[in-house]
């Protein structure tokens, strides 16, 4: 009886530990792409800021491109580069509390193991 109940509380949490090990990765890889877009649109602001005022720029909406002032693309990247920190500062939060969570999830396993050696004895 005692065995059955560890044996199933013991695979809870295992299965608890591998989906919040997956959702860590999965976060990762968000930070990752967060990061990459942030980059992106710093590069391409740092190329905008050594263009001339006269220079005509387009953005694209779709398959079409429209003319936009020098102004309203370097605000737009702006608040792009802005929003993407915004999101790794967001990803990072969720990460800390996620690898709390597996670290709790890891020491209940050792708990348990350690319980049943304790009951084997």
């Amino acid at each position: 009886m005692v065995d059955a109940e560890l044996k199933k509380a013991f695979t809870e949490l295992k299965v608890k530990s591998v989906e919040t090990t997956s959702r860590i990765n999965g976060v990762n890889s968000q930070i990752e792409q967060a990061k990459n877009r942030g980059k992106h649109a710093e590069l391409t602001l740092s190329e905008i800021r050594g263009c001339d005022d006269n220079t005509v720029f387009y953005e694209s909406l779709g398959r079409v491109f429209v003319l936009e002032p020098k102004e309203v693309i370097m605000n737009q990247l702006t608040s792009k580069i802005s929003g993407c920190k915004d999101s790794i500062s967001k990803y990072e939060e969720q990460k800390t509390y996620l690898s709390k969570n597996l670290k709790e999830s890891e020491n209940a396993i050792r708990e348990l193991i350690e319980s049943k050696k304790n009951v084997k004895s």
